[in-house]
């Protein structure tokens, strides 16, 4: 039988969390953590929940996704180090992440294994719908998000859902590296953990565009997502994990980085940018085409999406900022026809069409 490590944070702060959740794939991949993970494990598997707080695609645009005025001071505002759309979590939330080879990496199979167990658990059918959802009777309860590195990737979902948990609890200051609870077990889903959110958050903090509503025929978040509390009435979050004792982990100068670097409002807010925008949602996401233009002139670029492949994004950036360009179909035209990367030419297409049409 496969073997799993398996590891529960009791943090409830979304920087300790995310922080420690990189911590772990930079260790494992880069060799600290690798050969004993190797030697012992198939795959890691880590659970953790949040606070109050908004969680945002690392090429969002942070201005458009958010209604920054209705976010406040307790509510943590975070940018991940993944791709994906923008997120409200609370303690009605619980999110996992797994962690394994490269080469073992299946992202259609690890959904397919979620809603096999939850299915048993509520017994309601539940299925993987889209690029990154999983549904019941139409409706959402669990998103996720994917990061490969050459010899381990990395898959995060979030369960939008159940019951139980204790909505004053605040998430604890400071780095408490010493909070976690690791248990070893020999199956995936031994024990599933389920969670209840507050729905009229998701309204009063999240600004999805309209086309991303209308593709699913809703007119709110709301409408589109569900509780599982709904099928499954009695289960809390307390009664499932029964956490019960610490072990210490390593507070890393590699920890405090990356905690530094979550917590910077550079990175997470970036620059509002008043320059021309081209904007359209495809099936693979949403993208948007941010141009700085001076006397017909492209100075710069920025590309916002909400893409899994947040890789791609970044590198999309770089090339169009490679060199200042005309604004005409010509010069957008040999810019993409010098794009390669693996497994997304179709997509380059796409976007080639749009572009070259819209400013035609």
């Amino acid at each position: 039988m496969n073997k799993l490590l398996i590891i529960f944070s009791k943090e409830l702060n979304i920087y300790f969390n995310l922080s420690l959740e990189n911590y772990l794939l930079n260790t494992i991949s880069n060799g600290r953590l690798w050969k004993f993970v190797k030697n012992n494990f198939d795959r890691v598997l880590y659970f953790w929940r949040n606070s109050e707080c908004v969680i945002i695609g690392r090429n969002q645009n942070i201005y458009s996704e958010c209604n920054l005025n209705n976010i406040h001071q307790n509510v943590n505002i975070v940018r991940r180090f993944t791709g994906g759309g923008a997120v409200y979590q609370d303690l009605g939330n619980m999110c996992f992440t797994i962690i394994t080879d490269t080469k073992n990496y299946n992202f259609n199979t690890n959904s397919q294994i979620i809603c096999s167990a939850i299915s048993k658990l509520i017994q309601q059918k539940c299925e993987p719908t889209g690029r990154n959802d999983m549904c019941i009777n139409g409706l959402k309860f669990s998103g996720s998000a994917f990061k490969i590195l050459p010899n381990v990737a990395l898959h995060h979902g979030i369960p939008v859902t159940v019951l139980g948990h204790t909505a004053n609890h605040q998430p604890r200051k400071g780095l408490l590296i010493n909070s976690l609870v690791i248990q070893l077990y020999s199956s995936l889903w031994r024990r599933t953990i389920l969670l209840n959110i507050n729905k009229s958050s998701l309204e009063k903090y999240l600004t999805p565009e309209k086309s991303k509503l209308d593709k699913h025929n809703v007119k709110s978040i709301e409408s589109r997502i569900t509780n599982l509390a709904q099928f499954k009435p009695n289960i809390t979050y307390e009664q499932i994990m029964e956490l019960d004792k610490n072990n210490e982990i390593c507070n890393e100068k590699e920890f405090k980085e990356c905690y530094d670097k979550l917590t910077d409002r550079n990175w997470i807010f970036g620059k509002k940018l008043n320059w021309k925008s081209l904007k359209k949602r495809f099936d693979f996401g949403s993208i948007e085409f941010c141009l700085n233009i001076k006397n017909e002139n492209v100075e710069n670029v920025y590309i916002y999406s909400d893409m899994l492949n947040a890789d791609f994004i970044d590198y999309l950036n770089i090339k169009f900022n490679e060199t200042i360009f005309k604004y005409n179909t010509q010069s957008f035209e040999h810019i993409f026809n010098s794009l390669q990367f693996p497994n997304l030419q179709e997509q380059i297409q796409e976007i080639k069409n749009w572009i070259l049409q819209s400013i035609n």
